[in-house]
């Protein structure tokens, strides 16, 4: 059981590091220039993407150990460390490592999502704006004038009409 221990705890450290380029990548959400959000947005989903597969080879090492139980309990954060057996404080230990820094991350996916809120109002903002604006009157006058003859009006070209 020693080996499949240690495999579990090299499989959080695996996970930890990857929280740690998440982590990386939010903050680079609240302060990167805009243009940059959507690039480091998908590389926050690739990383979530790759821990999934991390924990399902974590399941399924638990599926095949007689504490496996005992020990989702432990990486779901829902066992007293007083309850846990000494054999399996590693994986304690590992763990609430994790969950220390997901409470980190949260501060910091709050602060993303209001830089991503502020980007999103403030360019439909500019939608607004270019739509009531001097050149968004012109442009409808210019469609109503348009003398191009391949032009359709009610599914009739003009030539026909």
């Amino acid at each position: 059981m020693g080996e499949k221990i240690e495999k579990i705890c090299g499989l959080l450290d695996i996970i930890k590091e990857y929280l740690l380029e998440f982590e990386k990548e939010t903050i680079e959400i609240i302060t990167c220039d805009s243009e940059s959000i959507e690039g480091h947005s998908q590389n926050r989903v690739t990383i979530t993407e790759k821990m999934d597969v991390v924990f399902k080879q974590i399941d399924e090492i638990c599926k095949d150990m007689e504490r496996g139980a005992e020990i989702r309990k432990i990486i779901k954060n829902v066992a007293l460390f007083t309850s846990v057996d000494p054999e399996l404080e590693p994986v304690f230990f590992k763990a609430q490592n994790i969950f220390s820094l997901l409470s980190r991350i949260k501060d910091s996916d709050i602060q993303a999502y209001g830089r991503v809120n502020l980007e999103r109002d403030t360019l439909l903002k500019k939608i607004r704006e270019m739509n009531s604006g001097q050149e968004a009157k012109a442009a409808k006058f210019k469609i109503g004038t348009d003398t191009n003859e391949n032009k359709a009006y009610l599914g009739f070209s003009k030539k026909s009409i």
